[in-house]
């Protein structure tokens, strides 16, 4: 890789870490807040690739590890990254290779990117729902996953669909005045 690809792919990388701590930031009060944290994760998928996804997560989880207040709800710090929503923090890279999975073994264009987004949003459900589970359940068990997701998961199954197409969307337009010249 050139050197001016690999400073292209930092700013890159740099630029979506900044997005997911501003799409923390940006939400919509429903009975459930909604953010924009997936959206961004989906988008740099479809743009960067996953492996520099991962580094880009990787990043943003570091930054609110060091207590800067990057993580919805303005929070940061070590008990962000261990209380009862942690899991989705974790699951955003979680549901990285799975979408490796889909971008590199299956389906071709046009359908990728929407089974990719949509089994990325499973995977980063599961551990979210089972850790909120573990901190606020008696016991682990179906019911009380079923219970736990009735609060942490059904609530944002319409609005990270409405955030599927319109990260498809915004990644098609996006890739159409990159492709040319830098990205992956």
């Amino acid at each position: 890789m050139k050197r001016e690809n690999r400073i292209y792919s930092m700013i890159l990388i740099s630029l979506f870490a900044t997005l997911m701590c501003v799409g923390a930031w940006v939400h919509f009060p429903f009975a459930v807040p909604v953010t924009m944290q997936t959206f961004v994760a989906m988008c740099s998928l479809g743009i960067l690739g996953s492996r520099k996804t991962f580094y880009m997560l990787l990043i943003y989880i570091m930054l609110g590890s060091v207590g800067l207040p990057v993580f919805s709800g303005f929070t940061g710090g070590i008990g962000a990254l261990t209380g009862p929503t942690a899991g989705f923090i974790w699951g955003f890279l979680a549901g990285v290779p799975v979408f490796y999975a889909v971008e590199k073994y299956t389906v071709k264009k046009p359908y990728r990117l929407y089974i990719g987004y949509i089994l990325y949003i499973i995977i980063h459900y599961i551990p979210g729902a089972l850790w909120y589970t573990y901190f606020t359940a008696e016991d682990i068990s179906i019911s009380s996953v079923l219970a736990a997701s009735s609060v942490t998961v059904f609530p944002f199954v319409i609005p990270d669909a409405a955030k599927t197409f319109l990260a498809v969307f915004t990644v098609r337009r996006i890739k159409k005045v990159l492709e040319t010249k830098y990205v992956n």
